[in-house]
């Protein structure tokens, strides 16, 4: 089945707006039509595509400027590979850090472990079609130490404990509002003192014990949560 020309023109234009800066104002549409060889109502298809995956912002007697999709981030157990290919977007991670460290009083807690008992330490940088997208420091049982190596980080840690037999079936979320610290800023490219959204899961194996837990600290201009909610079981009816 031939693709229509839109979705064409739209695959082009969204991969030419991940390589501007935001904010870049596109041409105006009797160029593009020109520049793709077709009518305005295709190239207009091809741009509220763009607008309805967050690509482009169409101000009206403006122009059209560069944007980035929000990620939205709802109460599934969904990883960071899947949400970013959901959103065509390319995922990748950079490891800063493998080690084993003492752990802290929260990771401490989260794990079920003594303060100061081994850990192991997991630091990366995660991206999306090259660009920083969060900050994640994760922290495992220290017997995992050996099982695990560098390559099996460069995708999801719940697929790597998997290939080493710890198999996560559930995780507690808590989510708040943060000041970045200045390094973190930096990695993620955001302004000194920006604001982040931090989510700590804690992940259970199959058995209810702790099996991991990770702190991120996303963008705040490229993630929002989302959830549905309804009235509690125990409201009045049309209250």
């Amino acid at each position: 089945m031939k693709t229509p020309k839109y979705q064409s023109i739209f695959t082009e234009l969204r991969e030419r707006c991940s390589r501007l800066p935001v904010e870049t104002r596109l041409p105006p549409e009797r160029q593009l039509a020109a520049d793709f060889d077709v009518s305005l109502m295709t190239v207009r298809q091809a741009l509220a595509e763009l607008a309805a995956g967050g690509w482009i912002e169409r101000i009206p007697g403006s122009g059209t400027y560069v944007r980035r999709p929000r990620i939205e981030m709802g109460p599934s157990f969904t990883s960071f590979t899947e949400d970013m290919r959901r959103r065509h977007l390319r995922p990748s991670s950079l490891l800063m850090g493998l080690d084993t460290v003492p752990a802290d009083e929260r990771v401490a807690t989260e794990l079920g472990v003594i303060p100061g008992d081994d850990v192991l330490e997991v630091e990366r940088l995660r991206l999306a079609d090259r660009e920083p997208m969060c900050h994640e420091l994760a922290h495992l049982p220290a017997a995992l130490r050996g099982m695990i190596d560098s390559s099996d980080l460069e995708g999801e840690i719940r697929e790597a404990c998997a290939k080493a037999g710890l198999v996560m079936a559930s995780a507690v979320r808590r989510v708040r509002a943060v000041v970045a610290p200045p390094r973190e800023c930096r990695l993620l490219g955001l302004p000194p003192e920006s604001p982040a959204l931090e989510i700590v899961d804690t992940f259970y194996d199959s058995h209810s014990r702790p099996a991991q837990t990770a702190r991120s600290r996303y963008r705040f201009d490229r993630y929002e949560m989302l959830s549905t909610v309804g009235p509690s079981p125990d409201s009045p009816r049309g209250a």
